[in-house]
């Protein structure tokens, strides 16, 4: 494992042969953001009228599957080998870069806000998510490493998780693409199947906001669904089912440190040697989620502003990545893979919703 220094010095690796993938991934960005929010960057300004997105059902659509999924989306079908080395290193480094102010997001005022049972449902479900993800792709003779990349990306946050536990196991390209594929599938079905269960088994508002944040894999797909529930006729759970959420991606650092150490033991030679450390991004990430929580505390005003730059620039950063992650793609592959990979993905999620709509119910 290379030290802090060499990770580092990676992020500065680009050359010529990086520009026009980058550039591309950048253009593909800008217009999943004008074609699902209006603007060409999170919180940039609004070019395409905001009422054009309740009022027009293709648009309505498109915001709900939001430009980090739309960017994937639009970036699989494109081919062409000078975007590769671009795409890769946004589907790396900048993938990175919007981890680490993600942790912007997981304050210490915010996650205090929950309830003590929502709060040890949400952490129960995720380890028992995860642990099921590993039994289960065992007994069915999945890879390690994709049956690693479902248990968090469904535990935690998606696609980024997916990705970042990829970082610290070297997982095979063809799993971690097949595995962000089949996430972002499921997160924008769950954008339509949680708000519809919440509403149907007549949950209370603490219990939709609990269930909501707990299932759903992206952050991008709390606030659609969450609005959703309250178009059927529920309360608005939009705030505090983003809670929870942050809840479910604070563990990031702590899964992939797991991971991390399993990986480590699962190695032979010279990395089986090597004394297990966390990756570089994740401890920024801890690091600024930290300094923020203090920031907040002793400038509140202040702090809300500089949270909400970082919340947007982390955003617009992982929709860039996304770009990339789509661009490296191999279709074929990465559909031939998916396929076997689907089903154990959906069982895996399917556990997890069964697990949160019963506890839930039963103690929120």
């Amino acid at each position: 494992m290379s030290s802090y220094k060499e990770d580092f010095l990676a992020y500065f690796s680009l050359g010529k042969s990086h520009i026009p993938g980058i550039l591309f991934c950048c253009a593909a960005a800008a217009a999943a953001f004008l074609l699902t929010r209006g603007t060409l960057f999170d919180g940039g300004v609004q070019i395409l009228p905001v009422e054009l997105f309740s009022a027009n059902p293709l648009f309505a659509l498109l915001a709900k599957i939001g430009p980090i999924v739309f960017a994937l989306i639009l970036c699989l079908f494109i081919n062409v080998k000078v975007f590769k080395a671009g795409s890769s290193y946004a589907g790396k480094f900048i993938l990175r870069l919007a981890v680490i102010l993600m942790g912007a997001r997981v304050t210490v005022d915010v996650l205090m806000t929950a309830s003590l049972p929502g709060l040890l449902i949400i952490l129960g479900v995720l380890a028992v998510t995860i642990f099921i993800a590993m039994r289960l792709g065992k007994r069915l003779q999945k890879p390690w490493d994709a049956c690693a990349l479902t248990g968090s990306g469904t535990g935690i946050c998606g696609a980024s998780a997916a990705l970042s536990v990829a970082s610290v196991i070297n997982a095979e390209q063809k799993y971690v693409h097949a595995v962000v594929g089949i996430i972002s599938l499921l997160g924008l079905a769950g954008v339509f199947i949680i708000p519809m269960l919440a509403f149907g088994f007549d949950m209370t508002t603490a219990q939709a906001q609990v269930f909501i944040g707990g299932t759903l894999h992206e952050i991008g797909n709390v606030i659609p669904a969450a609005e959703l529930y309250t178009a059927l006729g529920g309360d608005d759970v939009a705030a505090l089912a983003l809670v929870y959420k942050m809840i479910r991606v604070a563990m990031l650092v702590v899964v992939a440190a797991v991971f991390s150490h399993l990986w480590m033991k699962r190695s032979s030679g010279e990395a089986a040697a090597e004394k297990p450390r966390l990756q570089g991004f994740l401890l920024l990430f801890l690091a600024v989620a930290v300094l923020m929580s203090l920031l907040i505390l002793l400038a509140p005003e202040t702090g809300r502003m500089i949270q909400g730059v970082c919340i947007n620039i982390s955003v617009t950063l992982l929709t860039i990545a996304m770009a990339g992650v789509g661009l490296s793609m191999n279709l074929r592959e990465t559909f031939a893979v998916g396929k076997t990979l689907l089903p154990f993905a959906s069982a895996v999620w399917a556990v997890q919703v069964i697990l949160m709509l019963l506890l839930t119910k039963l103690f929120v």
